[in-house]
């Protein structure tokens, strides 16, 4: 019989919600306005954030401690601007590290109008503080994510995260191998997964220690699964 790997499931039905008239933000760990004693931080990982912003509107978030935000568009284009700085943009099939200072404001702006889009922010602890470092912008084809796990961002000396990607059709599998001592976190961008005998389902999120390989199943078709690693 094989070994249960140690893991937490994070329910998306269970998932923070804050909300205006400008954006809806769904929380699978505490951030802001939403807390919850179940729901801290996953190793350096702080937040893990569904955002839907209204057309042309901003939402300005300021970082609590020196780390990096990972930002993914879903849908739509991003803009991104690190305190008074110049406004970076990020694309979908693109994928930005921004590097943040303790008390630092972080502002998102849609670019449109009249469309509302969808992005996640990643919001993850440095080993010291975040180096005034330019915001990496790293780029990928849809598809490079069939039927595998693609690398998005690579682990390196850099960066303390690995990031990856990958669409599935039902029933096609992938093994991922962590660095030893590393955490993972799933996140079920589409559709559903078996991830080590957990089932899955959109926007649920499970978080993994002590893995030497992490195998999934994608269980229904346009599966897209979410990966990071968080290396010891």
């Amino acid at each position: 019989m094989s070994t249960l790997i140690p893991g937490k499931i994070f329910l998306a039905d269970q998932r923070g919600l804050v909300e205006s008239a400008q954006f809806r933000r769904h929380c699978t760990l505490s951030f802001g306005a939403y807390q919850h004693p179940d729901r801290g931080p996953v190793g350096r990982l702080l937040a893990l954030n569904e955002e839907l912003l209204a057309g042309g509107q901003q939402v300005t978030l300021t970082a609590e401690s020196a780390g990096y935000v990972l930002l993914l568009p879903i849908t739509g284009a991003v803009q991104a601007r690190l305190g008074s700085g110049v406004p970076t943009t990020t694309d979908v099939g693109e994928v930005r590290v921004l590097p943040v200072a303790a008390g630092q404001p972080l502002s998102f702006r849609n670019p449109y109008a009249g469309d509302v889009i969808s992005f996640l922010h990643l919001w993850l602890r440095a080993d010291a503080d975040a180096p005034a470092a330019p915001t990496p912008l790293f780029s990928f084809e849809p598809a490079a994510l069939a039927n595998q796990l693609a690398p998005l961002v690579p682990l390196s000396a850099g960066w303390p995260l690995g990031l990856s990607l990958g669409r599935f059709a039902g029933r096609h599998e992938a093994v991922y191998r962590p660095q030893p001592g590393a955490q993972v976190v799933a996140f079920v961008l589409a559709g559903a997964f078996e991830a080590e005998g957990r089932l899955l389902h959109e926007k649920d999120g499970l978080a993994l220690w002590d893995a030497a390989e992490i195998e999934v199943e994608a269980l229904s078709n346009d599966a897209l699964l979410l990966l990071l690693e968080l290396p010891a």
